[in-house]
């Protein structure tokens, strides 16, 4: 067990510049499937890809479409759809310290035995233990998937978020390019070139609720220069595209339209919504809004959290809060909505917050410290467990941990990936997960 202290540096990569900071020219890949447009989505079943089977379209695995070809267009107009469709995020942002895998693990004190790691170094999940032994490990590299794509547009391909299936199936997002699945073997069962991003939840009927979104031109936004709209889209669990709601379309359909000033978007990203939850009813005798199938999502850019009643298609309960750029609003089992708090908090510090739905106002949290800092200027993830400790994933600086209600630390993990030309950088972590306990794993 490695006992060094962690070394904090907040020297950036090069790709580094300003806020949305990790967003990067880098995935380009053509729109997403319109919600008027389902034909555009996922085929199955699929083998391994060659390059003349990527074009074979419908029966195997869907080929993205992208707006950027749209009649009427100035030359101006494309190449800002162009680089829309291209925001991603680098593999990697802070100096790699000494420190690898679990760092401290206090048995007696922790919950669950196992966990589904995802890190930005490539496209890959690991299954690993307390002790951060890896069980097993599941890739498929996106040039498998569509080899002909153009080189210059797979500068960030790694998996943004996974899915674990009872069987060993595994779901994976490459961010902002497209969907898979594959078997517990890494053989793709099924791809999807829909533009999804950031998370998806998979529901008991097999439907798969992701985000995805597409550039495109909207005048009543911005008369000369190109969006990039969300979408919450439903997909079979062939991967086919059932139903896409757009939230700008909800937003203004919604009494909480002034919450969000589309004049001030950051260069055509309108809400950056990096979240979504459908919600089982458990607590609609509280608040008709977390009735069962409305959404939770989170929106990053205009600090919003907000559910969705798709049934109307429309936003019917929106929050700002003491939170800044946050993610992962999730309701817990005491009704309860916690948040991972990005800089809310101040300079360089980030914190998770429960916030009681009614007065919306924090009543737990957890904030970094200068003795146990805790930072992640982008992403970030926190899961309550089930002896009610929290397991906290702050991406930027790699690591996982766990802590008690006390906000004792009692799991450290530290990414033993790196990036970088010369792997001087800690690989961004983009999820720890810890399964519940009694998952099956008979099929390892």
């Amino acid at each position: 067990m490695i006992t060094k202290s962690p070394h904090r540096s907040n020297t950036a990569r090069s790709q580094k510049i300003s806020w949305p900071l990790i967003l990067l020219s880098a995935l380009a890949f053509g729109a997403i499937t319109s919600c008027s447009d389902p034909e555009s989505g996922p085929t199955t079943p699929a083998k391994t890809p060659s390059a003349q089977d990527s074009k074979a379209g419908k029966g195997r695995w869907s080929k993205a479409r992208s707006n950027r070809d749209a009649e009427n267009l100035t030359d101006e107009q494309r190449e800002e759809i162009e680089q829309l469709e291209a925001l991603g995020y680098t593999d990697g942002v802070h100096e790699a310290p000494d420190l690898m895998g679990v760092t401290r693990h206090q048995s007696d004190k922790t919950s669950g035995q196992y966990n589904l790691f995802t890190s930005a170094h490539s496209a890959t999940a690991q299954l690993i233990d307390m002790q951060g032994k890896v069980l097993h490990e599941w890739s498929y590299p996106f040039s498998k998937v569509w080899p002909d794509y153009p080189k210059q547009d797979q500068l960030s391909t790694f998996w943004r978020r996974n899915y674990l299936f009872e069987n060993g199936d595994l779901l994976a997002i490459y961010e902002g390019l497209g969907i898979i699945k594959v078997d517990k073997d890494s053989n793709l069962l099924w791809a999807s070139g829909i533009r999804a991003h950031h998370d998806m939840q998979v529901m008991p009927d097999g439907s798969i609720y992701i985000l995805s979104r597409e550039a495109n031109m909207v005048p009543r936004v911005n008369k000369n220069k190109a969006v990039l709209e969300d979408f919450v889209t439903v997909l079979g669990s062939d991967g086919e595209v059932k139903k896409s709601i757009s939230l700008l379309v909800a937003m203004e359909k919604s009494k909480y339209g002034k919450l969000w000033n589309k004049k001030t978007n950051w260069d055509g990203d309108l809400f950056h919504t990096n979240s979504i939850k459908v919600l089982d009813g458990k607590f609609a005798h509280k608040n008709p809004a977390f009735a069962e199938g409305n959404i939770l999502v989170s929106m990053l850019l205009p600090s919003l959290v907000g559910i969705l009643d798709p049934s109307q298609e429309k936003f019917i309960w929106v929050k700002r809060g003491p939170y800044k750029f946050q993610h992962d609003p999730r309701v817990l089992e005491n009704g309860n909505v916690q948040i991972f708090d990005n800089q809310g908090a101040g300079k360089e510090t980030s914190r998770v917050l429960e916030m009681d739905p009614e007065t919306w106002k924090p009543v737990w949290e957890f904030t970094g410290s200068d003795s146990q800092p805790f930072y992640s200027e982008t992403c970030g993830l926190a899961q309550r467990l089930l002896n009610g400790n929290t397991l906290i994933t702050e991406s930027d600086f790699g690591r996982a941990f766990e802590i008690t209600s006390e906000g004792e630390m009692v799991w450290e993990f530290y990414n033993p990936f790196r990036a970088g030309d010369e792997d001087q950088y800690i690989a961004t972590m983009m999820e720890m997960y810890r399964l519940p306990d009694g998952f099956p794993l008979d099929w390892l």
